[in-house]
């Protein structure tokens, strides 16, 4: 009798595993524990995120459930944020929401990464300094066109300082890091990086 030329059934491998156990403990947060609602979300948001970046998902896949996370902790701490309302939110009241500090936090990515993408020259201060300059710059002047910026107004050295306060945050795996090394890993990061700058956060609410 001939054997059969289907291939032998396989079960999931370490990546599927990892996600689903992770689903299961923020399953259970979510039934069990005191304010679970949140916290079960929170977690549930972060291992799709990390799912999607382990899976080669582009970073603007993952991008929305980052800012669904960090809505809930806003929500969790009393906070109203903008992306459980469906009312209109003046736009000062805008500056210390989840939505602001997700865009805050992929303007620092977004030099992070041109940085990284740019070709290093004499290795001192100076020169180091002019490219950082430079590099943010060109970042604030995107985000200064990015839906719900009309309250600020960017300037470079407001790009960088957003990426010092990221770069000095330390525990855990820290969602700054994930896009910045998911962008790079990107087949083309300068293209990946320049869609961004042009579109803005993906799905992110408009003014």
């Amino acid at each position: 009798m001939a054997e059969s030329s289907k291939p032998a059934p396989t079960g999931p491998d370490q990546v599927e595993q990892e996600f689903a156990e992770s689903l299961r403990q923020a399953a259970y947060v979510f039934e069990n524990e005191k304010d679970g609602r949140f916290r079960g979300s929170i977690l549930a948001c972060r291992t799709v995120a990390r799912f999607i970046y382990q899976r080669n998902g582009g970073a603007e896949l993952g991008a929305p459930f980052l800012q669904i996370a960090m809505a809930f902790e806003d929500l969790e701490r009393g906070g109203k944020p903008r992306l459980f309302s469906k009312k209109s939110t003046p736009e000062k009241e805008r500056e210390r929401s989840p939505e602001r500090k997700h865009i805050q936090l992929l303007a620092a990515v977004a030099l992070e990464v041109l940085l990284k993408l740019s070709p290093r020259g004499a290795n001192n201060w100076d020169d180091d300094k002019t490219k950082r300059d430079s590099a943010a710059n060109k970042v604030a002047r995107h985000v200064n066109k990015w839906p719900g910026m009309a309250a600020q107004q960017v300037t470079g050295l407001t790009v960088i300082a957003w990426r010092n306060q990221q770069r000095r945050r330390i525990g855990g795996r820290q969602p700054f890091h994930t896009l910045v090394e998911r962008i790079l890993a990107e087949p083309s990061p300068q293209r990946t990086l320049d869609s961004l700058l042009r579109k803005g956060p993906p799905g992110y609410w408009k003014s």
